[in-house]
């Protein structure tokens, strides 16, 4: 009788062990721009107009903008576009805008920019890089810190 007793109740934990686990509730996935790591207030790079003004972005300002995607080299790059943040600081009309950051500065004319392509991607670092079909990837500019407006 002990040996059924001890049967059954190891029978019992073995099936236990192998039921399925309980199901969590999930949230539904987030969106590109929510999962961007959001630094403080401070400035991540700022816009200098043609006039000398200066304006400043932010995480906030740019989650405002349409997400914009562009592929390189076989990978997705996903951020805004520079003339969508050109547009947000009031920039209408303009020749050149150079941008400088961690490394290789870059220029760009008008057209370049009014190409769908020419994004400011977002980093895993909480920063953003200019991705162009324009200048190898290589030689992007990394960690975007001014753009002047000529």
């Amino acid at each position: 009788m002990k040996q059924i007793a001890f049967f059954l109740l190891a029978l019992l934990l073995l099936l236990s062990a192998c039921a399925a686990p309980a199901t969590e509730t999930t949230s539904p996935p987030k969106t590109p721009q929510e999962l961007q790591p959001t630094p403080g207030s401070d400035a991540l790079f700022v816009v200098i107009k043609p006039d000398g003004s200066e304006v400043s972005f932010t995480w906030d300002d740019l989650k405002k903008l349409p997400l914009a995607q562009m592929e390189a080299e076989g990978k997705v790059e996903e951020g805004v576009k520079l003339m969508d943040v050109l547009s947000a600081a009031g920039v209408t009309e303009f020749s050149e805008v150079n941008l400088s950051g961690s490394s290789n500065p870059a220029s760009l004319t008008w057209e370049q920019i009014q190409d769908e392509t020419t994004i400011l991607d977002f980093t895993n670092h909480g920063t953003v890089k200019l991705s162009t079909n324009y200048i190898p990837k290589a030689n992007w500019t990394k960690d975007v810190a001014r753009i002047e407006v000529k």
